[in-house]
């Protein structure tokens, strides 16, 4: 039989793969990044081949990596699931299951995790990992169980289901407000204002625009970020206006840091799905935490107007 390479070298990678960095994989593991490099190295070498092509800001696999790593990931969960259950048993305990989910980390931060004590005092037995990325992982290679994306609900090879509603509404700081006499009193104040947005997320300056019957071509350019924490901290800051997602900026509003300044929201056209592997039947404690996060979203009354919008 073919010789394996070091499972902690398989896991190395796969970690590595999924998360697009060497550094956010090394976090994971508890590793160096020198300790984690050295192991994908070794998996390299194993091969005969790169798997990894490291670029100035984080890695992607090659074609050969990515099938090895889609390949892989399956089997590494698999691992780790059978090697908890095994330990509980030992112990005498039941298996406290995991359930994985991938979302954007701004949603983990403002609305997920502050729910997650009472989720977990009323499920002893369920752990919740999150994995707080921006990246579409791939359900169907085993990178999570469940993801929440921000989209119109279609995405190739997944079953999409309406989560939560978004509200757009422009934000700024009062501090701005002071330092512009001429404030935002309706919409086409924002011509001439400087406007932030979402770097991955372009449309919903326009979106907002066209809704409220503004020309989306004429506003001026829109300075972007990476995130959506980094770009209400910098509307925060008094950089300028920042376009609004009502559920994810609220912890800015309520603190007092960001206002708006112009009356009427818009429902997106996007929004928040909860997203699974086509045609898969979840264990049963994944499709408990999906019921409970679809339980969350309903009392929040935002569900509903998803699904008919």
């Amino acid at each position: 039989m073919t010789q394996l390479p070091p499972f902690r070298s398989i896991e190395a990678f796969v970690v590595a793969a999924r998360r697009r960095s060497l550094t956010a994989a090394a976090d994971e593991l508890g590793l160096s990044l020198p300790a984690l490099s050295r192991r994908i190295g070794v998996l390299e070498a194993h091969i005969g081949s790169p798997l990894l092509v490291r670029l100035p800001r984080g890695v992607e696999p090659t074609a050969l990596g990515a099938a090895y790593a889609a390949d892989l990931a399956p089997t590494v969960m698999a691992l780790h699931r059978a090697t908890d259950a095994a330990r509980a048993a030992a112990r005498g305990r039941p298996d406290r299951q995991t359930v994985r989910i991938s979302l954007i980390p701004t949603l983990a931060v403002t609305w997920l995790l502050p729910r997650m004590a009472a989720f977990h005092a009323a499920n002893p037995e369920i752990a919740i990992d999150l994995d707080g990325s921006a990246t579409c992982v791939d359900l169907a290679a085993g990178h999570a169980d469940l993801a929440i994306r921000l989209g119109q609900g279609r995405w190739r090879g997944t079953d999409a289901l309406p989560l939560m509603a978004l509200d757009l509404q422009p934000v700024c700081s009062p501090a701005w407000l002071a330092d512009h006499p001429a404030g935002l009193n309706e919409p086409r104040d924002l011509y001439r204002a400087a406007l932030l947005g979402p770097g991955h997320r372009p449309e919903f300056w326009p979106e907002w625009a066209w809704a409220q019957g503004l020309d989306a071509d004429a506003l001026p350019p829109v300075r972007t970020f990476d995130s959506l924490q980094m770009l209400y901290e910098a509307a925060a800051q008094g950089l300028g206006v920042a376009i609004g997602l009502d559920r994810l900026v609220q912890p800015w509003i309520t603190a007092g840091r960001l206002v708006r300044p112009i009356a009427g929201k818009v429902v997106s056209l996007r929004g928040f799905h909860l997203v699974t592997p086509a045609g898969a039947v979840p264990r049963a404690p994944v499709r408990v935490v999906s019921d409970w996060l679809r339980a969350e979203a309903r009392r929040d009354g935002n569900a509903a107007r998803l699904a008919v919008s």
